[in-house]
């Protein structure tokens, strides 16, 4: 399969982005929350509030929160879902630490909730193992989105359900300007202030304008397998939820 450099979209050994992806969220794990909620000026938790909906997670479920950080979509399950067990599961160490704190601190409210070093293209689990996958800005970080689309496939019951919200393309051409624009100035100025860190949110930028858009990402998960595949724009389209199912 090919590997693409998640920066522009092309074709290149997969190290390339895996090594960068893991330097950048090592060095902005302790401030990637303020992070999210700044940048997105606060619209960052109703997205998350929406994915968990669109997820349908039901108390009996078990759930496999795929690139979940430090916990934000996770904890969210937690508050309004109570499912069974979640895996909470990221590519870099640094961001589960801040996930286990908040875990010692109660956000996960009783609910069982492990954590787990995966590699999205290669998930260590059993076939059929979740009934729901959750993944919330992690599919454009990975070189090999089509395998780890198909991993997320294997692990899912028959009739389980993806959830993956995403950057996205605003499809009215003043909104996509504007946000074009935001992308190359506001990300990294906000990344500077929080981190320090500006050529990481450089590529962080690069990264949401090479990723596909909303049809072409629904085609996508009907290529890897998935079926009822649907998608629902959020702030006129910069950022988007798919949903998808498997078949029974």
């Amino acid at each position: 399969m090919t590997t693409i450099d998640t920066a522009t979209g092309r074709e290149a050994p997969a190290e390339l982005s895996e090594e960068r992806v893991r330097d950048i969220f090592t060095g902005i794990a302790g401030q990637y929350e303020k992070f999210n909620h700044f940048s997105s000026f606060g619209q960052d938790r109703r997205w998350l509030r929406a994915l968990v909906e669109s997820a349908n997670i039901k108390p009996t479920d078990c759930v496999l929160d795929v690139a979940g950080g430090t916990g934000e979509v996770t904890f969210g399950i937690c508050k309004r879902c109570n499912p069974a067990v979640i895996v909470l599961s990221d590519f870099t160490p640094a961001m589960l630490d801040v996930a286990r704190k908040r875990i010692e601190r109660g956000d996960s409210r009783g609910v069982v909730v492990e954590t787990c070093v995966v590699d999205a293209q290669d998930i260590p689990f059993e076939d059929a193992s979740f009934d729901v996958v959750t993944m919330a800005y992690g599919i454009r970080n990975i070189p090999d989105r089509m395998r780890a689309l198909q991993e997320i496939r294997r692990v899912l019951v028959p009739g389980g359900t993806v959830a993956i919200l995403e950057f996205s393309t605003p499809p009215f051409p003043p909104a996509r300007a504007f946000y074009n624009a935001y992308l190359k100035w506001g990300i990294p100025a906000w990344g500077q202030h929080f981190t320090g860190r500006r050529d990481d949110f450089v590529y962080l930028g690069n990264s949401i304008k090479a990723f596909p858009d909303q049809l072409s990402f629904a085609r996508m998960l009907e290529q890897a397998g998935f079926q009822n595949v649907k998608f629902k724009n959020l702030a006129f389209g910069a950022a988007c939820i798919h949903t998808a199912r498997t078949g029974q």
